[in-house]
């Protein structure tokens, strides 16, 4: 299956912080999402190491049954459907008489309300598909620096880190084998699928004048460079890039900033700071971007997707270096 992507409310909130245009509630919510996408591809490299190479992997998905909801972990076996909602946590918690606690001091948020939510949708979906189905949802503590104090019965909901092990590699040993083939399960679940409903966050027209534009370095992050023909050459640090990459890594990011609205020429040279042409910028986007429309005022599809998570093949005549 897929690797997993940071969302691409997390890549706006990143590109946001790089462009100078983050405010200061933001910044703590690109903190918050920087620290569970790590623990996310912490409890992936476990699973891909102590997993079986025949269960079925989804990882950051949103289902349809009876609404949305998202699931930070699906994995389908010949037993069962197991989720799994990674929590990145550090420090001292504990959860007594029904209430939260971290480092002595209580809180309000109910960690597993979100594990109860994502689970009421599976279950109904799987009793949709076939009423023999059984899902199982857990909680994943990845964080090694996490403790947890909790009454009894309650340890049977979450996995520790240090039991995570043990726990993959005998998850569905001594359950019956299910009677649909996971093949066919696999579509039947798949029919469920959606993107995410909620709208990304997007600039408006006053926040995206005052964001920094140009080319960002693939080196240092820096927007002075030297253009030469088939590359660019960063004079904060001198890596080189080629220039193709370099000019379409930055519509990408221009399409997640901007990503509620199409492709338009006059607005990639704006945003990269006229640093090539407008023929150039024509070419890249009628060679790599699906046509909406054509003629003077053409738009092409936003991928709303930085470059990492582009299907774009380059065949440059330059190669990187980074000096």
């Amino acid at each position: 299956m897929h690797k997993r992507r940071k969302t691409i409310e997390h890549q706006w909130l990143e590109l946001m912080d790089i462009r100078g245009g983050l405010s200061t509630e933001d910044q703590r919510r690109l903190e918050a999402l920087e620290i569970g996408h790590e623990g996310e591809c912490t409890f992936d490299f476990w699973m891909e190491r102590y997993g079986d190479e025949q269960w079925r992997v989804y990882r950051d998905i949103w289902i349809d049954a009876g609404g949305p909801t998202q699931v930070d972990t699906m994995v389908v076996t010949e037993t069962g459907v197991f989720i799994f909602d990674v929590k990145n946590y550090s420090g001292d918690y504990a959860y007594l008489n029904g209430r939260w606690s971290v480092n002595g001091r209580p809180i309000i948020k109910d960690i597993f309300v979100q594990l109860k939510r994502s689970m009421e949708k599976v279950h109904l979906m799987l009793r949709q598909i076939d009423l023999s189905l059984q899902a199982e949802g857990l909680i994943v503590f990845i964080n090694e620096h996490f403790t947890f104090e909790s009454e009894a019965g309650i340890d049977e909901r979450f996995v520790m880190r240090h039991t995570l092990k043990k726990h993959l590699q005998t998850m569905d040993e001594g359950s019956v084998v299910m009677r649909m083939p996971i093949d066919m399960l696999c579509r039947r679940i798949e029919s469920y699928f959606i993107d995410n409903p909620y709208p990304a966050p997007a600039c408006d027209d006053d926040v995206y004048s005052r964001l920094k534009k140009g080319v960002r370095c693939a080196g240092c992050g820096g927007f002075r460079h030297m253009v030469m023909r088939y590359h660019l050459k960063c004079l904060g640090c001198g890596n080189k890039e080629a220039k193709e990459r370099a000019v379409l890594r930055s519509i990408c990011e221009y399409g997640v900033l901007r990503n509620d609205r199409n492709l338009r020429v006059r607005n990639i040279i704006h945003f990269v700071d006229n640093i090539v042409s407008e023929r150039y910028v024509r070419f890249l986007l009628a060679k790599h971007f699906e046509a909406i429309s054509r003629g003077k005022h053409a738009a092409y599809k936003n991928m709303r997707q930085v470059w990492e998570y582009c299907d774009i093949n380059v065949t440059s005549k330059y190669k990187d270096r980074k000096i």
